[in-house]
């Protein structure tokens, strides 16, 4: 049996000097498949919309609210040797308040005896953070980034991810199909809904509004949130063992008539 693979070069438009990837991918994958390989090598949360423009066509996610006012054909039903071949080009959008628009070029399409398996190849500098600001916004983040002396220079090194390096790609020409699969079920958990009427759906008695929240929140702000409940959580539990032993240190002990009573009668609970 013969599979084709299909490579693209991915390359985030206004952006000097460049950021993109050369991507492998199976010529058979669809449009959805084509969407978790980009935002995994390129680096993405894939916490916000997307559409791919090809040709005259549009394709995405047709099955969320917020695209409703778009003419989309579902990503899920094209593959992608059925709407590109070698030499032609399109586009991948992606956050359309930041607006990152990606060309993507298929410079080479060949024939294979084995199955493909999605892969980068190549690429080069970091990802741009997200909700950054687009194109301008994380121009400006860099001049502010180069410049130690200016007023935001600290606050916007806070906001960064740690270790944050826009020079610096770090890439692998390994396997992607358990990187995307992972992708490809954090999108589906995020599409359950958090307020169902099950009993033991622990998010039935939060507000609404907190957890829709914290629904909204990337997956690195979802962490770092995490962590913080989690530290804040243990050092309730620290100070509520300290005052328990403080208390069992100072309680005397009972006499032979108070060891010999039975257990107080407990109060019914107060209403209202």
């Amino acid at each position: 049996m013969k599979h084709t693979a299909y490579e693209l070069h991915v390359q985030l438009r206004y952006i000097e000097p460049p950021i993109w990837r050369t991507l492998e991918v199976p010529g058979s994958a669809t449009l959805e498949d084509v969407h978790y390989a980009i935002q995994y090598a390129m680096g993405w949360e894939n916490s916000h919309l997307h559409q791919f423009k090809i040709g005259k066509r549009q394709y995405g996610m047709v099955d969320v609210d917020d695209m409703g006012d778009l003419d989309l054909e579902d990503e899920c039903v094209h593959a992608l040797q059925d709407v590109a071949k070698r030499g032609s080009s399109f586009v991948y959008e992606y956050d359309f308040g930041d607006g990152w628009e990606h060309d993507v070029e298929v410079r080479r399409v060949s024939v294979e005896t084995k199955p493909v398996r999605p892969r980068c190849l190549a690429g080069a500098r970091a990802c741009p953070p997200e909700d950054c600001g687009g194109s301008s916004g994380y121009a400006r983040l860099l001049e502010v980034l180069a410049d130690r002396n200016h007023e935001e220079h600290e606050d916007l090194l806070e906001w960064l991810p740690e270790g944050f390096d826009p020079e610096r790609y770090v890439g692998s020409t390994k396997d992607l199909t358990r990187d995307i699969a992972a992708l490809r079920r954090l999108a589906d958990e995020d599409d359950v809904d958090p307020f169902g009427d099950d009993d033991d759906n622990p998010l039935a008695s939060l507000p609404p509004a907190l957890v829709q929240q914290a629904l909204e929140l990337t997956p690195i702000q979802r962490g770092t949130l995490i962590a913080i409940l989690a530290g804040s959580l243990a050092d309730q539990l620290t100070d509520a063992v300290e005052l328990l032993e403080a208390a069992t240190r100072a309680r005397p002990e009972p006499t032979k008539k108070q060891a010999t009573r039975g257990p107080r009668p407990r109060r019914g609970r107060r209403r209202g």
